[in-house]
């Protein structure tokens, strides 16, 4: 194995040759470097940020999140099967994991707290229970388990899928026994917000219907999925490009239409075209914005952190504010290689001080002249695993593998379809 010291000695400096794939590659090696030398050396927990320029954070970065630990055990599994490290070490650092996350992460009827310190587990920022970190952590945890085999990281995976109270997050703790929809937590008291809209919520519902059986298939058709239509077409929700990749990141959706007819795969590349038509057009007239300058996600902002997307969907007036996230047009390629490479090398040769020790950072602003100073955890992730599946679907096809995750696509309704080739197919069935 090449020591985390050397593998940045050797990516650190960004290369003026990489572009297409080589740039891809280098991106994804990036970023499971970002998981090896972020994630705490005792407990494994994994900093939700991380500075993408200097060597150390500061001595008050401490804040870790569930959500970038479930992507440090997808990271080891990649980097076990891309040569980037041995099997022994990821199963060594998978197991030290999940050993802390059982005896050291607080949570609530198997569901865990978003926030944490690195080091103690402690809660950190007055933190929720969080339905969709929790989903994003056993999502990890499973594709972890299915690419290393390891007897003893199975015998772990079992016990926390098995310790999930599904109909507790779902009925408000019973308060609420017909409740089809998840809360996104609880704090103090059940929030008020609901997983009541197609987004990223996919994983949540699914894996509830894999691994509890006794949760209701209605589950999967109870949330909303509303239309939003732009430059002649139709599809499902709109907004940040992350909405449409969290999921598919694991869940394969590809060739396949649920049982209300409606192909994912194919609404989230159409939400992708649609941001590059949005860039290419600009109608702000942001600089910078291109067919090959897009990708509009939640990110680092000028003046903190913000989402961005469209069609506006939920965020209103505010759905384009300048600031792109190149890790998130990066992610697409799993939906759109030839305009994802594209944006890619266009990234890199226009805005390569952008491009640190982890990659692209979080967001950038060309009308201000502005980058973000750091690297977040999930954006990595999904930047990764989505270079991944573009690469030879790898990611989608482990972690597909599992009983749960099977039984729940069944559930669900999921069925292969024969309609050609999967990029010219609609997003609704005629």
């Amino acid at each position: 194995m090449i020591s985390s010291f050397i593998a940045f000695s050797l990516l650190s400096t960004p290369k003026p040759e990489l572009s297409g794939w080589s740039l891809l590659n280098d991106a994804s090696h990036r970023a499971f470097n970002f998981f090896v030398e972020r994630s705490h050396p005792v407990t494994g927990f994994t900093k939700d940020r991380s500075s993408n320029f200097a060597e150390q954070d500061d001595s008050g970065h401490v804040v870790a999140s569930v959500a970038a630990i479930g992507f440090a055990l997808s990271a080891y599994a990649v980097g076990e099967h891309r040569g980037w490290m041995t099997r022994d070490v990821a199963v060594k650092k998978a197991r030290n994991t999940v050993q802390h996350m059982i005896d050291t992460a607080p949570k609530s009827h198997g569901w865990y707290y978003h926030w944490l310190n690195w080091e103690t587990g402690k809660i950190e920022w007055n933190s929720e229970v969080s339905t969709i970190d929790s989903a994003i952590f056993w999502c990890g945890l499973i594709l972890c388990e299915q690419a290393l085999k390891d007897p003893v990281l199975t015998k772990m995976t079992n016990k926390i899928l098995g310790e999930i109270d599904w109909k507790y997050m779902r009925t408000n703790g019973g308060s609420k026994p017909s409740k089809l929809t998840y809360t996104m937590g609880f704090r103090d008291k059940f929030l008020d917000a609901e997983w009541s809209e197609y987004s990223e919520n996919a994983m949540i519902y699914l894996l509830g219907l894999g691994v509890d059986s006794s949760t209701p298939p209605a589950t999967w058709t109870a949330f909303e999925r509303k239309k939003v239509t732009a430059f002649g077409k139709t599809g499902l929700t709109g907004g940040p490009l992350f909405m449409h990749q969290m999921s598919q990141i694991f869940f394969d959706f590809k060739g396949k239409r649920d049982s209300l007819g409606i192909d994912y795969w194919a609404n989230s590349r159409l939400m992708t075209q649609f941001q590059i038509q949005y860039c290419t057009k600009n109608p702000k007239m942001y600089k910078g914005y291109s067919a090959n300058i897009w990708g509009l996600s939640a990110c680092d902002v000028p003046d903190g952190y913000g989402a961005q997307g469209f069609p506006a969907g939920y965020l209103g007036d505010n759905f384009d504010t300048g600031t792109l996230a190149p890790p998130s047009a990066l992610a697409s390629v799993m939906f759109t290689p030839k305009e994802s490479l594209a944006a890619a090398d266009a990234f890199y040769k226009m805005y390569r001080s952008s491009y640190g020790r982890y990659g692209f950072s979080s967001g950038i602003n060309p009308t201000k002249d502005w980058h973000s100073k750091d690297m977040i955890g999930i954006d990595q992730g999904q930047m990764m695993l989505g270079i991944e599946n573009a690469r030879d679907g790898w990611p989608n096809k482990t972690f597909m593998n599992h009983p749960a995750i099977k039984l729940g696509m069944k559930r669900a309704g999921f069925r292969a379809t024969n309609e050609g080739p999967v990029e010219n197919r609609a997003v609704f069935k005629k």
